[in-house]
């Protein structure tokens, strides 16, 4: 019994993973992102502020979540030197976070050549160490422009 356990929850987090780990083949034909940091050269990563900026350029409406990308993992996604994927953990979102944010979850629609424009940050705390070195930002679901970070 508790080897079926072990093997359902590898199993669920296995499926978990292929729902989390969405590539930029599934965004929406025509949707793009342009990220720019608040700053390039940082003490560390935890807190780094994004601005983003997503442009419909499809010839038809694309809905997007606003609530999703400002406060979900999958908006902007952190490389380091080797290549691997730097981890974080989320922002801790309080109700005193979602009353001062004073934005409730909805759909947008985003007509053609229309863009939305909204802040990220990283969380935190990072699940490995961020060292000194060179750091590569990008969009995750949605295709975007990669930004160095150096953090020295």
């Amino acid at each position: 019994m508790k080897n079926l356990t072990h093997i359902g929850l590898a199993l669920f987090a296995i499926l978990s993973l292929g729902i989390i780990t969405a590539s930029a083949e599934d965004a929406p034909s025509g949707l793009s992102a342009y990220i720019t940091a608040a700053t390039n050269r940082v003490s560390t990563l935890s807190g780094l502020e994004f601005s983003v900026v997503v442009t419909n350029s499809a010839t038809t409406n694309i809905i997007i979540h606003p609530w999703i990308l400002k406060n979900g993992l999958g908006t902007i996604v952190v490389f380091n030197a080797q290549g691997l994927m730097m981890a974080y953990h989320p922002k801790l979102l309080t109700m005193t976070n979602l009353l001062a944010d004073a934005e409730p979850p909805r759909d947008l629609t985003l007509k053609p050549s229309e863009s939305y424009g909204l802040k990220y940050n990283f969380g935190d705390r990072f699940f490995m160490a961020t060292p000194p070195g060179k750091y590569r930002a990008r969009g995750n679901i949605i295709p975007s422009n990669d930004v160095e970070i150096t953090v020295e």
